[in-house]
């Protein structure tokens, strides 16, 4: 039985919630970002060893909105809108990036960036710039590639020295992920848990 939970759908800071667990304590909080299509919906499922509760879609571009949730009644998490999809009109272009600025600018609770890049894909303007609002705003981030699956090993070693080259940036924390085999979970959970210092 999953330990997750749904807490609501906002758009605007006033709107978003107030994440306490049971004894009143305020959560820390792990944003879930990327290119639509990377699969954050499918990674916070798995993480949450849930099928169901984050809405997954075949058509990229499709949340529109910032989800909360809570794992464990210990850590709360924000799965981001997709950016960068082709067929998504400008006019929710132009919303996405001042509703996430001001998501990144004002969510005191936010202490963790989980930042999924598809494995087989290089980093584009797109991440560069999402990357830049990231060391802005100095958030922590933690590098996910997803779909591991898709690549072999001599491919997954090429693949992630591009794309580490390509986001420009050093010492960067990084991870693999594929949720069709289920594998990097317990890696990221115990990274997670390590950079808010989880139970200490």
């Amino acid at each position: 039985m999953s330990k997750a939970r749904f807490i609501k759908t906002a758009v605007f800071p006033k709107d978003y919630p107030v994440i306490r667990n049971e004894a009143g304590k305020i959560l820390q909080e792990v944003a879930v970002a990327g290119r639509s299509n990377v699969g954050k919906s499918s990674l916070l499922n798995d993480l949450f060893h849930s099928k169901k509760l984050v809405k997954t879609s075949t058509t990229p571009g499709k949340t529109q909105a910032l989800n909360f949730f809570t794992y464990e009644d210990q850590i709360a998490f924000a799965d981001l809108p997709g950016y960068g999809y082709a067929r998504v009109s400008q006019d929710t272009k132009k919303e996405w990036g001042p509703m996430v600025q001001s998501y990144l600018k004002n969510r005191e609770t936010l202490d963790l960036i989980l930042f999924l890049i598809d494995i087989r894909r290089v980093p584009n303007e797109d991440d560069l710039q999402f990357l830049d609002w990231i060391v802005y705003h100095q958030k922590s981030m933690i590098v996910v590639l997803t779909k591991v699956d898709k690549v072999n090993q001599a491919e997954k070693k090429a693949n992630t020295d591009k794309i580490l080259e390509g986001l420009r940036a050093s010492n960067i924390h990084y991870t693999y992920y594929s949720t069709t085999k289920s594998e990097g979970r317990d890696k990221l959970m115990a990274m997670i848990k390590d950079a808010l210092k989880y139970g200490s």
